[in-house]
């Protein structure tokens, strides 16, 4: 049977709990795919995805003492025959993202070269090593069946390298906790007003009531309000909403302190999560200056494991590169005054400045 309580502020009717608690906590397993459920984790990963997998890449080959500009090997401009380029550098980056790891399944011909690569997901791969200090990669592929495999069928990327640990660590198992921090808080505002133990009313008067007539009230109340009816008040009674603003009800200040802590955490400008830092400005200098450190210290982390890992695929003496010069693409006025200055100073010709515009 409700108590006297529960009817007084309606709890009786909602079903919220009698005595005023805080929402569970959630036990969450942090893994790679819990974290991409946070909004601002998935559109970091994909702002970082996106330009390396459509980045252009040049390569070179070593001889007679110097470096040459050579033709991109086909395993360059095609690692898996099964899928395009983009998505096996976009699929790449996302295991060193949420893993800190990306495995390649190397295929050979009949030379010995190096002809397909497969990723293989970073969570069904166990390293170990054996007595004689031999490294092995066991994972399981679809059927179920365990492979085992050693160096020269794996290709191991790395996001963040320490000494003495055979696997690399990513954002997610560094910062498990503030990833579990923005999960929680997602939950408890999602449950502040059905678990909370925060009615939505309190009827009160300042004249003392038995029991009886508090109840009598009570259900006259309910009733009224169940069928929409004007509700009388007399006695000294008054209703008194209980309400929170959006901003607090929504945990406004808490939920951009935490999209900023995951920006920090993939290296992204808050900006692009549509969030920004207090004292800040927005200025094409500054948006071009934020751009390149963008660029350098945190794409490059990513464009330097796989470029190092694809560089090691190919022939020796060959290695591969992304090319950042679309990325550091200035708007055209400043391109068209550097390329005048470029041609006057005579060290470049009007041919290579239509080549280097497409043209």
């Amino acid at each position: 049977m409700a108590t006297l309580w529960q009817r007084l502020t309606g709890r009786g009717i909602e079903n919220r709990s009698i005595t005023p608690v805080w929402p569970t906590r959630s036990d969450y397993a942090i893994s790679g795919n819990t974290a991409l459920t946070l909004t601002a984790v998935y559109r970091s990963i994909q702002i970082i995805a996106t330009p390396i997998s459509k980045m252009p890449m040049k390569s070179f080959r070593y001889a007679t003492g110097l470096e040459l500009p050579i033709e991109n090997p086909l395993l360059v401009n095609k690692p898996d025959v099964s899928q395009t380029k983009r998505d096996f550098l976009f699929q790449t980056i996302v295991s060193l993202a949420l893993d800190g790891n990306a495995f390649w399944l190397k295929s050979y011909d009949s030379k010995g070269q190096v002809s397909n690569l497969t990723i293989v997901p970073p969570n069904a791969v166990t390293i170990r090593i054996d007595e004689n200090g031999q490294k092995w990669y066991d994972y399981q592929v679809n059927t179920g069946t365990k492979v085992i495999s050693t160096q020269t069928d794996i290709q191991h990327l790395k996001l963040f390298s320490q000494a003495g640990y055979l696997r690399g660590l990513g954002p997610i198992d560094a910062c498990s906790k503030d990833i579990a921090a923005a999960l929680d808080l997602r939950s408890f505002a999602a449950n502040w007003f059905g678990q909370a133990g925060i009615p939505t009313g309190i009827l009160k008067t300042d004249k003392p009531i038995g029991p009886e007539d508090a109840e009598l009230i009570t259900e006259r109340w309910h009733s009224k309000q169940s069928e929409r009816k004007v509700a009388v008040l007399g006695q000294g009674f008054e209703w008194q909403t209980v309400q929170l603003n959006p901003r607090d009800a929504m945990f406004t200040d808490v939920q951009i302190q935490q999209v900023q802590a995951i920006a920090r955490l993939f290296g992204i400008p808050a900006r692009l999560l549509l969030t920004g830092v207090d004292g800040t400005s927005d200025t094409y200098s500054n948006l071009q200056d934020e751009n390149q450190v963008f660029y350098r210290h945190t794409l490059m982390a990513y464009t330097d494991a796989i470029s190092d890992a694809l560089s090691e695929c190919l022939p020796r003496g060959t290695r591969t590169e992304f090319n950042f010069e679309g990325l550091f693409r200035a708007d055209m006025a400043n391109r068209f005054t550097m390329w005048e200055t470029a041609i006057r100073a005579g060290f470049m010709t009007v041919d290579e400045v239509r080549a280097k515009e497409g043209l």
